[in-house]
This record gives structure tokens, sequence and C-alpha cells, in this order.
């Protein structure tokens, strides 16, 4: 099986109480970009962006941010 890396996005925010929109208030990240990272429909994750996530959930583990997640090559 192949594995992908995934933002934990919703769990941060569900851990916060937090709704999308309180992550575009905390970062310079646009509503749709929190959107597709949330949605998981970004497919590459610039570094400035992950830097407003870091900050924003005071991230200082990465296994806070993201998770490896094995996948069906067949689907």
């Amino acid at each position: 099986m192949a594995k992908e890396v995934k933002l934990r996005l919703r769990v941060l925010l569900a851990e916060r109480d937090w709704e999308q929109k309180d992550l575009v208030e905390k970062t310079n990240l646009t509503t749709r970009a929190v959107s597709d990272m949330v949605n998981d429909r970004q497919k590459s994750f610039p570094k400035n962006s992950i830097n407003e996530l870091v900050n924003a959930f005071d991230i200082t583990d990465m296994n806070e941010l993201f998770k490896i997640v094995e996948v069906d090559e067949n689907h």
C-alpha cells in the first residue's frame, strides 16, 4: 500500500472548538485555502501556509499537524 501525508486540521479545529472562519482570522490564509486544506483538496502545502498553521495552533511537533495514512493505490 502507498502512503500519503494528511493534515489533521479537522482534529485541531475540533480540539479548540474553532470553526474554519476562526482559523482564517488567526492566519493570513484565505477562506478558500483553509477550506481546501480542511477538506483535503489541497495537494501541496506552501511553507508559508504551514508556518501560518504552526503559529495559529502553537504547534511544537509536526506530528500534531500531519499524519501518515495508508491508501489503496487502486482507488
